[in-house]
């Protein structure tokens, strides 16, 4: 039987969380996706979104009868601040019942799981990372890595796409990788998340290319859920004296051009800019559709089912 497959957002925002009435509609938590497939949870990004979610699996798993592991998959696009500052407040870090693995990239020849545990060293954060009582499992990914879920087991399997022993199947679901290198100063991962016929790719923190960013409209190819950066307006992006081009981060036009080029269903403008407040954001919206009619800026709670 075919799993429901769904994305909830809890955290929408780049730079830093930006809390007031002006943010109410949309959110001021920063960089946090939830991808369920039936059982299997995969979250990308541990910006401050992360803090609500923890908090929310954590209280349904004890609802539940706390029985058996919780176990959570956690990728990690790169290790700016605001995709990782919410993962020390991270409810099932702290509880036995919790099996955590992350994912992510090398950050100038640091290892994932060294730079976790740098970022929650004392004195940044008085627990350290290694104290927490969940198991921990940490992989440094590259570009020509896959994971790969057998349903109803929430355990990844990490393999080299060029083997080719492994086996898919309608229970399978296959994480693929994209590493995009417009965000400086190391790049990003781009993920790519596949399952009954169907794929959803999250792509943070890149910026838009003359013609189109080839890599990116190849590997969105015909996704049913293209989630974009689109941090600033077409004013920032160019404005002097200080112009946001080259920062990383692209405007609403560079992501509709990848996902008319690439034929995906739905876009799904996110990391918007601290600045932006829910009216601006709201004409965003507006203006955009009339560009891709099936465009939607992200907000907290905003959910896809994806058939």
């Amino acid at each position: 039987m075919k799993e429901d497959f769904s994305v909830t957002f809890w955290g929408v925002r780049g730079s830093h969380p930006v809390p007031g009435k002006n943010t109410l509609h949309y959110g001021g938590s920063t960089t946090c996706v939830d991808i369920t497939i039936g059982k299997l949870t995969i979250i990308i990004d541990a910006g401050t979104g992360i803090i609500n979610l923890g908090n929310t699996l954590a209280a349904n798993y004890f609802k539940q009868g706390g029985k058996g592991d919780l176990s959570l998959t956690i990728f990690f696009t790169h290790l700016h601040h605001d995709h990782t500052q919410g993962l020390p407040f991270f409810t099932p870090l702290y509880l036995g019942q919790s099996k955590l693995y992350f994912f992510g990239p090398l950050d100038f020849a640091k290892e994932l799981g060294t730079v976790l545990e740098q970022s929650m060293t004392p004195p940044n954060f008085p627990v350290d990372l290694r104290s927490a009582s969940s198991i921990k499992h940490y992989e440094t990914l590259n570009e020509n890595h896959l994971i790969l879920y057998q349903l109803p087991d929430p355990e990844p399997k990490l393999i080299n796409r060029s083997h080719n022993t492994f086996k898919i199947t309608d229970s399978t679901v296959v994480v693929k990788i994209m590493k995009d290198f417009s965000h400086p100063a190391n790049g990003v991962f781009v993920y790519r998340i596949e399952y009954g016929g169907k794929a959803v790719v999250f792509a943070t923190d890149v910026e838009g290319y003359l013609f189109g960013n080839s890599k990116l409209i190849n590997f969105a190819e015909k996704a049913e859920l293209l989630i974009h950066d689109a941090q600033y307006t077409e004013d920032q992006y160019s404005a002097l004296p200080t112009p946001r081009q080259g920062f990383g981060h692209s405007i609403p036009d560079m992501a509709i051009e990848v996902a008319k080029k690439a034929g995906v269903k739905t876009l799904v403008l996110t990391h918007h800019d601290p600045t932006a407040t829910d009216t601006q954001l709201n004409r965003n919206q507006t203006k955009y559709k009339r560009r891709f009619s099936n465009l939607f800026c992200a907000r907290e709670g905003l959910s896809f089912h994806i058939s």
